[in-house]
This record gives C-alpha cells, structure tokens and sequence, in this order.
C-alpha cells in the first residue's frame, strides 16, 4: 500500500481557513456577548451563571467524543471566560485606565490601578462573589444575589477595614477585589485578601500587588504587621508571598482545605 504523503503546507492552509473561520466565530460571539451584557444591565442580573455555563460544558464534552472531550472543555471554558471579560467591558463605563489612573485617590502599580471600592461596583464584585471557587479560596461563602454583594461591599468598606478594586490600567478592565482587615483584638495585625479573575491569574498581578497593599496597610492603618491566608494547593498565590518575604506562621486546618498562615512584619511609614 503507497504511503499517504503529507504536505506540510497544504495542512497549514487548512488551519489557516479554519483559524479565520474561528475568528470570526469568536468576534460574532463577543458581539451577542455585548447584547447580552445590555439585556444584564437593564434588569440587572449577574454575568457569571455557573448553571449555564456547567450545562455548555457538558454539551460540549459530550458532543466532541471520548478522545476530544478534554479539549473541547478546556476550549469552551477559555471561550466563556473571554465572554465574561467582554461583558465585564461593556459594563465597566467609558472611563480610560489613565484617566482612572489620574484620581487623587487612585494607587498604582505598573499594571493595575487601585480604587476605593463603592457600592456602584456591584455588578462587577457580584461576577466575582458570586464564583464559588473563588470564594473558597478565601473561606468566604459565595453571594447568591446581588443584595448580599451590596451588604458584602458596605461590610468591606464600613472602617477599621480597607477595600480597594483592581483595575488594568492598560483597559480599565475589572480585575478583582484588594480587601484590608485590622484584627479586631491586635488592631496593628492586618489580614490582606486578593481575588483576581482567573483571566487574571499567573500573570504575576499578585506580585504587583502585595507590596501596594503593604504600602496601604502601613501608612493607613499603622500596620506593624501583614497576614495572609492561602490554601495548600494555591502554589502561585504561595510563591509571589514567599517572594514578597513571608514566612510561614502556622496552619488553619479545615474540614475541607488547609490554609497556610502566612505572615511579614512591616517597617514603620517615614
């Protein structure tokens, strides 16, 4: 039997054809994505709708067969999160990075921007509450509505306690949530949360971050010293803490997950 010769070009070409194909796929999807996100806006519902999404992921799985599955759910999930970022744009305002970056009250990293957070932010914090994987990563349960995001919010920014959104100064794009919190007994022993977007993970953003939050927890909050929260199996979350010069105090274990508490001690605020 004569091989079956491949050429390598050929094949290209055809991936070429499909990569097009796929694009213009992908900017149709964006756009019902945006017409999605006005129909969100007037009624005011929640983008992140883990039903929908789970349903779309079993369909795809089952629809691809044994040998692609993996792929087709790897690809959907990917695809989905692209429509969340682009929902999250369209509601997000007008407002430019650098002109958020140009607030008196902003802070700045060299990729992110750091604002108050307000109760007009709850359509955003409510895609982020509402995901209860990421939640979990911070043993907060996961708001259920946007009612209980509006309480969570004015909970986060009622003081002692600091609360800070993240932005991308490059798009003015919703990242997450920097939240601040005085021990209530030790109030110079300051707790620093982040959740970020899982299109904002492993892009060293925590990195960024850590030191901000230091800066904030100190000359606010007279911090002497910066605690921190991370679950075992969180490795990047671990590693841009240890790198930012934490070490390990002791370890919260609970029924479903362990936490290593993790802790640095700050220099007083010139």
């Amino acid at each position: 039997m004569e091989e079956k010769k491949l050429d390598l070009e050929a094949i290209r070409a055809e991936i070429d054809t499909v990569n097009q194909q796929m694009l213009q796929l992908l900017i149709k999807r964006l756009q019902l994505c945006s017409d999605v996100a006005d129909y969100k806006k007037a009624r005011g519902l929640p983008i992140y709708v883990p039903e929908r999404e789970k349903a779309i992921l079993e369909w795809a799985e089952n629809t691809a067969g044994p040998r692609f599955a993996p792929y087709a759910g790897r690809f959907f999930e990917q695809v989905m999160q692209l429509g969340r970022d682009y929902e999250n744009g369209v509601m997000g305002g007008a407002e430019s990075g650098k002109l958020l970056a140009s607030r008196p009250d902003a802070m700045l990293t060299e990729r992110m921007v750091l604002l108050p957070l307000e109760p007009g932010d709850l359509k955003p914090v409510y895609s982020l509450v509402s995901d209860a994987e990421l939640m979990d990563g911070l043993h907060i349960s996961p708001k259920t509505s946007e009612e209980e995001t509006l309480r969570f919010i004015r909970a986060e920014t009622t003081p002692p306690g600091l609360a800070y959104k993240v932005l991308l100064a490059e798009n003015a794009q919703f990242a997450g949530l920097l939240l601040l919190k005085p021990d209530p007994d030790t109030p110079d022993k300051v707790l620093l949360s982040v959740v970020l977007f899982r299109n904002c993970w492993h892009k060293g953003y925590l990195t960024e971050l850590i030191p901000a939050a230091e800066k904030i927890a100190v000359s606010r909050l007279t911090a002497k010293s910066v605690w921190g929260y991370v679950p075992d199996e969180n490795l990047y979350a671990l590693r841009a803490f240890f790198k930012a010069g934490y070490q390990v105090n002791s370890v919260l274990s609970l029924p479903d997950k362990n936490f290593q508490v993790l802790c640095k001690m700050m220099e007083a605020a010139p």
